[in-house]
């Protein structure tokens, strides 16, 4: 699939994986409802980070999601990426909440909650999470 219009200045690209990334994010899901973290510096996101030595895309997804929402999967789903404006490149997946526990503290986020839609107070308001959701045909998009 070709590139999707910029948002802000972004390109999503869907079906097909960069030569390099610099992150991941993981639209999380329980049931149809989008699960975010509120991260203490910032605001609403979806849980993602950087890989660790020796990490693969899915490897990187499961513990980002498990340091920041506390949560484990089911199936992760890789969709595609996108980059910013500055050459940032995040590869995007999705997955269902398998289980969830109870936030340690010891990460960047300092909460978790469940959304009909997408809150209006996202950390970042370049609209690429709900047009991802919209693309990718996943429920949460306002």
């Amino acid at each position: 699939m070709t590139p999707q219009p910029p948002l802000r200045g972004a390109t999503v690209h869907v079906g097909r994986l960069p030569a390099r990334h610099d992150s991941v994010v993981c639209l999380l899901f329980s049931g149809e409802r989008p699960v975010l973290v509120r991260h203490r510096r910032r605001a609403w996101e979806f849980p993602g980070g950087h890989a660790e030595a020796g990490e693969d895309i899915e490897a990187t997804v499961r513990r980002e999601v498990r340091e920041e929402a506390g949560a484990e999967l089911a199936q992760v789903h890789v969709d595609g990426y996108y980059v910013l404006a500055g050459g940032h490149t995040t590869v995007v997946t999705h997955a269902q909440i398998a289980a969830r526990r109870p936030l340690d503290g010891r990460y960047e986020t300092d909460e978790v909650r469940e959304f009909d839609v997408l809150p209006a107070d996202l950390s970042w308001n370049d609209g690429i999470y709900a047009h991802l959701l919209r693309v990718l045909g996943l429920p949460g998009a306002p």
